[in-house]
């Protein structure tokens, strides 16, 4: 079968493209995909990220003050260090980061995003002391005199108003990164402040975008296709991050702690209805047990609107799900969105915390289900590699048996994801779909090939 837009001519093998007949000045290439997607991304603080100190990896505290001592000389006194990437097997020392960096603010995220390291001088510009309440879905770890130098979730809000603000060109950095690494689409995850959507319609982009708003900002808005943006969905959070200990479990983390919900279970479901009747599907984070049991529950309850209005709900990571609520996944209309890379770092925290290794990152067990799964990076939390997917998925460090197929999990970022995001003309190269293409070179996405409407003859 050929494949021609009138301009070049592409053989269909498949579900992949064998070779560049025109356009490409006769190269051969080792395979033409459907255009990857990423279905689990946070654009604008990847490209914020991309701008800042990396800190990925990085497992000891005293390392990481190294790094910030060393970048606070290159700053003006007073100027903000921000950085993330860490990943701590438990909570660094008071102190630390103000030795290290005594006459400069510093505001360094964890891996997840669900924690934030601070010195005492972040603390002043926010105004945060021993008698500061930390939010309603947030905590603190407070340094000898009670003041606050860790932020657990919704305390990272009491800051970030402090920090230098996103701008537009923090969002289209991250874009074109997405699309140097071959992918065609990104799916937004709703962390953006509700402005970042404004900034998105007036860029010329380079990837199809699915976005999502924030939980209580959705209001005013209408869904629907703009030029290359769809506006799909609203975003709320069950619970935390494992890295973080705000995972929701039934099994409890050395301390003793099982975790936090964020967004109650009662509030999704109402504000959740409402979006629903809106024509707004859901995107709702859930990484613990209890969450994802909890967010079924909610599911179930909605789906009959879900289906009444043509749309799929979403489930975000479903990291830890236990035996009894594998069941409960099938039948409903819903997708479970996966970032398979997470597993390479986070298994050590399911060992370090003593939680069921066979109950994280069910791949093979959430395929079976039925469902649609889309996979994802989550960058900034992981750098949007196609490869650390892949490697991920298909040599599961913890229970091999959950493994998927390389083809599995290229469906994962072209089939499944157009699935999840309700894109029923798009990640398969037939008549009438959407073909944007990636190029392979070496098994790896190197980049766009296309993008466009092509005829199948």
């Amino acid at each position: 079968m050929w494949l021609t837009d009138g301009r070049r001519s592409l053989l269909v093998e498949g579900e992949r493209l064998a070779r560049v007949e025109e356009g490409r000045r006769g190269r051969r290439f080792e395979a033409i995909t459907p255009g990857l997607q990423d279905a689990h991304a946070h654009p604008l603080y990847w490209g914020m990220a991309l701008r800042g100190l990396d800190l990925s990896g990085l497992k000891d505290p005293e390392e990481v003050a190294m790094k910030a001592a060393e970048r606070a000389k290159a700053l003006p006194r007073g100027a903000w260090l921000e950085g993330q990437g860490f990943l701590f097997p438990k909570p660094p020392p008071p102190g630390l980061l103000d030795r290290a960096a005594p006459e400069n603010p510093v505001f360094f995220r964890s891996r997840d995003y669900h924690s934030a390291w601070i010195n005492r001088l972040a603390a002043e510009r926010a105004g945060l002391t021993a008698e500061t309440a930390p939010p309603e879905g947030g905590a603190f770890l407070r340094g000898e005199d009670g003041v606050p130098y860790v932020l657990l979730e919704r305390a990272q809000e009491l800051v970030v108003p402090h920090l230098p603000p996103p701008s537009p060109e923090d969002l289209e950095r991250g874009l074109r990164d997405f699309a140097s690494r071959g992918y065609t689409a990104v799916h937004a995850m709703g962390y953006e402040p509700p402005e970042a959507l404004d900034w998105a319609l007036g860029l010329e982009l380079p990837v199809r975008l699915w976005w999502a708003l924030p939980r209580g900002t959705w209001r005013g808005r209408t869904p629907g296709w703009r030029g290359d943006l769809h506006l799909a969905g609203v975003k709320f959070f069950a619970d935390g991050a494992l890295g973080s200990r705000t995972a929701w479990m039934h099994t409890p983390y050395p301390d003793g702690s099982t975790g936090m919900p964020l967004d109650s279970l009662e509030a999704i479901l109402e504000e959740g209805e409402a979006a629903l009747r809106a024509g707004f599907t859901l995107a709702v984070h859930a990484i613990g047990t209890r969450a994802v049991e909890g967010v079924l529950e909610v599911f179930h309850r909605l789906a009959p609107l879900a289906r009444e209005k043509g749309l799929r709900l979403r489930m975000e990571h479903v990291q830890h799900v236990r035996d009894e609520a594998l069941p409960l996944f099938s039948g409903l209309p819903l997708a479970l969105s996966l970032q398979p890379l997470h597993l390479l770092e986070d298994q050590h925290l399911v060992r370090a915390f003593g939680l069921p290794a066979r109950e994280a990152f069910r791949f093979r067990s959430l395929l079976a289900t039925g469902l649609p799964l889309a996979l994802g990076s989550d960058a900034p939390v992981a750098p949007p590699q196609y490869a650390l997917n892949l490697e991920a998925a298909t040599r599961h460090p913890l229970t091999p048996e959950e493994s998927l197929s390389p083809e599995e999990v290229l469906l994962g970022h072209t089939l499944g994801a157009a699935q999840a995001a309700g894109w029923e003309d798009y990640g398969r190269l037939q008549a009438g779909m959407r073909a944007d293409l990636t190029l392979f070179e070496g098994g790896r996405p190197v980049g766009r090939v296309y993008r466009g409407n092509l005829e199948l003859f």
